[in-house]
């Protein structure tokens, strides 16, 4: 009994002197003790007279023997017995409380002086017992009993009725150090514990103010700003008798580049900025500008992109315009009357101005600024986009330039962009006009007489038409020869139209060689293309399952579109595969949803090497590619932006949204990676490449039975052991592509090849975190990768965590990110140099043009860079 209320009293003060928060928020006070008598072995205080308090070793409050004083006194009942404790140092503490613990016998009548009383006596040094017995006592502070014994009672039952009382207000210390008294003139009453004590205002930090621990009562007490913080006004804090702070007075706000992070300030990540000390956060660069290091104070002007002194920093760096549109001119007797259009691109600004030159020649001779006989407005500060210039002569020849410009045009030192215009020939009709952008300095120009480049034009198009024609013709008798080739039904082209019969899709499918059901055929009509309706462009890029062609799609009923197409080289290996394929191709036409890439329709294609036709996966064709390529191509340079985290957030919940989508439906996508999404213009990721996919029916999983080439560093740990897969085994695979997006397309598990993941996993390792990543990101993540499926979450569950997580960020507004990114996308387009066929805009091959050193894995045998192996099942 006694060591748990030992404990019971020593646990309190220990969380407090540690400085413990209880959950409602507020800092709890810390104790400090002077004195405690249950950790005493021996007391030497000082009765006022002899043999009126005993000391005695008694278990009243522990188990074992403790200090206890006594004083019984049952021939003397009247008698006062008083007790001085040792002088004790004051210390630190400005106000004293005891908790004290005693058992008094019952008393005979009522009054006051059967209660036991305290008394503090405070002195600059210690007081002999010949002063303390001489003291006249103050007001003593009374002390109730609610327990009592009897006088016959046995020492249990005494000690069972030891009375607790905590935090008895001795009030405020102004000298050196004190003795505390104890008086008592009832019948008989034990001392077992007494705590003295001080409380403390613990030290801690809030608004961006570190305040130091002080002792309870020492008034106002000025805290410093944490580190890259400004002192608005001095942060003042009240510390309490009872050790608790009061409200804060003052302000410290973050430094210009830090912001607020819970109490502290954090430099704004590259990409962000804060212009002034204030309490607001960081905020996202404007358009065209950046910052190269955290703790930004301003962005700085992408290249080509430029701002003025007197711009606001929230605006946006913007550049010169382009040049003015549909310059044209109308002709008069001796005037004429230049009209255009803005420019169509006006740089971000909409200060745009115009300025007009005019120059004139006669005959062959060089050209010469307009004389003062024409006037026209000699300015750069026009806004109209009319002038009329007058004082022509017909005997010259005129060129005129419109120039566009804006605030920014002057510093960025480029060409101003301007339009042209000349007039060769004097006529009430309008000549022949060319339109030319031209720079500042006018080149010279040759003369085109009208009537030769009227002749060089019908040449030109008669040329055309003869090559179209014979270009025509060539085709037809083309596609004669190959109809002839291809007519044969065993030779494996089963989508090709034969005879003008042919009126459907699925009329022309060769039912002969595919040997599927009836109930199939008809449900196929939607699904099956012909062969013939689809045409392959440019390799756009090799993958594990087959090669990605640029194509194009002309089905019967609409208009020709621009597609990508998926050819499958492995996969189908009976007439029983092709027939599954087929009714998972069925299913996955039908999948509506705004993370899901649609399946178009799948065409089948002979394949020399089996008697099993070779789907091709027609696909909407994304420009941007997949969404590997796109990380690394931002984490190389390639790509000349900064992708936020806000951005790979919402990358991570579209891939949850769209796998959350199927999984629902019963399928398992089984190849789930950065590699297997697509990423559209508005920043829309897309799940797709279903070449592994599988439908589930009567059971909740599927088993694979045969050996093919697996995804092996993506896959869940049971489906190595087991070969078996559900939707649980894609949230693995989800875990993995989330570290992929947050590394910006690293590699994952570097330096450890194929045939040692299953071991590497069943020994507890896992992907590491990785930098500058949230931890409850990666908590996430590793959630994803537990070895029991049913810890797994949902995909619903993780996309409600991801959105959460995105909620807790500062705002990103869409558009804004959308422009951004895409403007970054359209930079590295121009920037791929003069090969046409990159310049296209495509990033649908599988991995960039520089590799980085760390994604690079060892080569062997049975393993691609991938992550791919032939698989079965580990043994």
């Amino acid at each position: 009994m006694g060591l748990k209320k030992l404990l019971g009293y020593l646990l309190p003060v220990t969380l407090w002197v540690l400085g413990v928060r209880e959950t409602w928020g507020q800092i709890q006070p810390s104790e400090v003790e002077l004195l405690n008598t249950l950790k005493e072995t021996k007391l030497e205080w000082i009765p006022a007279k002899e043999k009126t308090w005993n000391l005695n070793s008694l278990p009243f409050e522990l188990d074992t023997p403790h200090p206890v004083y006594q004083a019984c006194s049952y021939d003397k009942r009247n008698t006062y017995k008083l007790l001085w404790t040792n002088w004790i140092a004051r210390g630190d503490a400005n106000h004293l409380l005891v908790d004290l613990g005693f058992a008094q016998e019952e008393c005979d009548r009522e009054e006051p002086a059967c209660q036991l009383e305290v008394y503090l006596l405070e002195s600059e040094e210690p007081l002999s017992r010949r002063q303390l017995s001489f003291y006249q006592a103050s007001e003593p502070i009374q002390v109730n009993s609610t327990k009592h014994f009897h006088h016959d009672s046995s020492p249990q039952t005494k000690a069972e009725s030891t009375n607790s009382v905590s935090a008895l207000d001795l009030g405020p210390l102004s000298q050196a150090g004190f003795h505390l008294g104890f008086g008592y003139s009832g019948p008989c009453i034990f001392l077992s514990r007494v705590r003295v004590y001080f409380r403390k205002c613990p030290g801690f930090s809030e608004g961006r103010a570190d305040f130091p621990g002080a002792a309870g009562g020492a008034g106002q007490i000025r805290g410093a700003c944490v580190e890259n913080s400004i002192e608005v006004s001095p942060p003042l804090r009240e510390c309490g008798a009872d050790g608790i702070w009061g409200d804060l007075e003052g302000q410290c706000v973050c430094d210009r580049g830090y912001q607020e992070t819970g109490h502290h300030c954090e430099a704004c990540r590259i990409g962000y900025y804060k212009p002034a000390n204030r309490s607001e956060g960081c905020q996202q660069c404007p358009p065209n500008s950046k910052t190269e290091a955290e703790g930004g104070e301003s962005c700085q002007c992408m290249m080509g992109y430029f701002r003025l002194d007197s711009d606001p920093v929230e605006l946006g760096c913007t550049k010169p315009p382009s040049a003015p549109q549909n310059l044209t001119f109308s002709l008069h007797q001796s005037s004429v009357t230049l009209s255009w259009d803005p420019p169509g691109d006006l740089g971000g600004r909409g200060d745009v101005q115009y300025a007009v030159g005019c120059w004139e020649r006669a005959g062959s001779k060089d050209w010469e600024h307009c004389g003062d006989t024409v006037h026209y407005p000699r300015t750069s500060r026009l806004t109209n986009t009319t002038v009329t210039v007058t004082g022509l002569q017909g005997a010259l020849q005129y060129r005129f330039h419109v120039e566009a410009s804006n605030a920014v045009s002057a510093t960025s030192g480029a060409a101003r962009a301007t339009s042209a215009v000349s007039i060769t020939k004097w006529e009430p009709q309008p000549p022949l006009i060319t339109t030319l952008p031209v720079s500042e300095k006018l080149s010279s120009v040759q003369h085109y007489v009208v009537p030769g480049a009227a002749l060089g034009v019908a040449v030109l198009i008669a040329l055309i038409v003869i090559v179209l024609i014979a270009t025509r013709n060539k085709y037809k008798k083309l596609a004669r020869e190959q109809e002839v080739e291809l007519l044969p039904v065993n030779s494996g082209r089963t989508y090709k139209r034969q005879t003008e019969e042919v009126t459907s899709v699925s009329e022309g499918v060769t039912w002969q060689l595919l040997e599927v059901s009836e109930q199939l055929k008809s449900s196929l009509k939607d699904v099956l293309v012909e062969r013939s309706e689809l045409s392959l462009g440019r390799d756009l890029g090799s993958g594990e399952f087959g090669a990605v062609y640029e194509g194009y799609f002309r089905p019967t009923d609409g208009p020709e579109i621009k597609v990508a197409v998926k050819t499958m080289r492995v996969g189908l290996y009976s007439q029983e595969d092709l027939e599954s394929f087929l009714k998972e191709a069925e299913i996955m036409q039908n999948f509506n949803h705004t993370n899901v890439v649609r399946l178009l329709g799948v065409a089948l294609e002979s394949n020399p090497e089996s008697r099993i036709p070779s789907p091709m996966v027609i696909l909407p064709f994304m420009k941007h590619g997949d969404l590997r390529r796109f990380l690394l191509a931002t984490r190389h340079g390639e790509i000349p932006m900064f992708v936020p985290s806000q951005t790979l957030l919402r990358f991570m919940i579209h891939i949850s949204s769209g796998m959350q989508y199927l999984s629902s439906r019963g399928f398992l996508h089984r190849d789930l990676a950065a590699r297997n999404c697509m990423l559209g213009d508005d920043l829309r990721v897309c799940v797709a490449d279903f070449g592994l996919s599988k439908k589930i029916y009567s059971s909740n999983y599927y088993r694979q039975k045969v050996a093919i080439r697996m995804p092996v560093k993506w896959m869940a740990i049971e489906s190595m052991a087991e070969s078996v897969y559900t939707s649980k085994s894609d949230v693995w695979s989800f875990g993995v592509t989330m570290w992929e997006i947050v590394s910006r397309g690293r590699s994952p598990y570097p330096g450890v090849q194929n045939h040692e993941m299953f071991e590497f996993l069943e020994a507890g390792n896992r992907l590491k975190q990785p930098a500058d990543c949230d931890p409850k990101l990666y908590q996430l993540m590793t959630e994803c990768w537990s070895p029991d499926p049913s810890d797994r979450p949902s995909f619903s569950e993780l996309e409600g965590s991801l959105k959460e997580l995105l909620a807790s960020l500062p705002p990103l507004h869409a558009k804004e990110e959308a422009q951004y990114i895409n403007q970054g996308l359209e930079l590295a387009v121009q920037g791929l140099g003069g090969d046409e066929d990159k310049a296209q805009g495509n990033l649908y091959l599988p991995n960039p043009t520089t590799a980085p050193l760390e994604d690079s894995t060892a080569s062997c045998s049975s393993q691609d860079e991938e992550g791919y192996q032939v698989f079965s099942k580990f043994q």
